[in-house]
């Protein structure tokens, strides 16, 4: 039918130029939120004095816990948003929460035991962040940044998920390094979502 609109269809199409203005306002500003979030928690981890498995737990779960409500509070208050996608930042943004609070619960349990449930949880959640970001990156005119994000959170997921019997030290330095680079990856989506494509 001539004139149909090829996206009304579609629930799981993130189309920029169809969003309300206090959408991509939003959207934007949860980027720069949990970017900065990131950033600070990732150079926390490297410089942190007398670093442990607690600190770790701490400071990556603050980061999936604020992640995660930034997500659902993000997908229920915004309008213009497409149903598909709200749905999937919601499923995602309560994985990430519980996610946060499970390394939160734990943080007395034995070095050994903890760092198996800090392994499991931040691989885990950084794979389904990972897999929810290259989602989003669908029909965006500014694709790279969103796609880079979703890349390097998906294989921080499983490499430190197959990592061979990981290290405190490398769990920390590891995720550490990883928090600032999604950290700065998700600054700049701040800048660069809803803005028109240079192409």
């Amino acid at each position: 039918m001539q004139g149909q609109n090829p996206y009304s269809f579609n629930p799981f199409r993130l189309v920029e130029e169809m969003l309300p203005q206090r959408a991509k306002n939003t959207i934007r500003g949860a980027y720069g939120l949990i970017g900065i979030v990131a950033l600070i928690l990732g150079i926390a981890l490297l410089v942190w004095p007398g670093k442990t498995l607690v600190v770790a737990a701490i400071a990556l779960g603050v980061f999936f816990v604020i992640s995660g409500v930034i997500r659902i509070v993000s997908a229920i208050v915004e309008l213009g948003l497409p149903a598909g996608w709200r749905v999937l930042d919601i499923i995602v943004g309560l994985l990430l929460t519980v996610g946060g609070i499970v390394m939160f619960k734990y943080t007395a349990l034995s070095a050994q035991t903890l760092l198996i449930v800090i392994t499991l949880t931040v691989g885990i959640c950084w794979i389904v962040e990972g897999i929810m970001a290259l989602t989003e990156s669908w029909m965006l005119p500014n694709q790279g940044w969103a796609i880079f994000y979703a890349i390097i959170s998906i294989i921080a997921g499983i490499a430190i998920l197959f990592w061979p019997g990981p290290s405190a030290l490398t769990l920390m330095v590891f995720g550490g390094i990883t928090l600032i680079v999604l950290g700065i990856s998700a600054i700049v989506r701040a800048f660069t979502f809803g803005k028109p494509s240079k192409h």
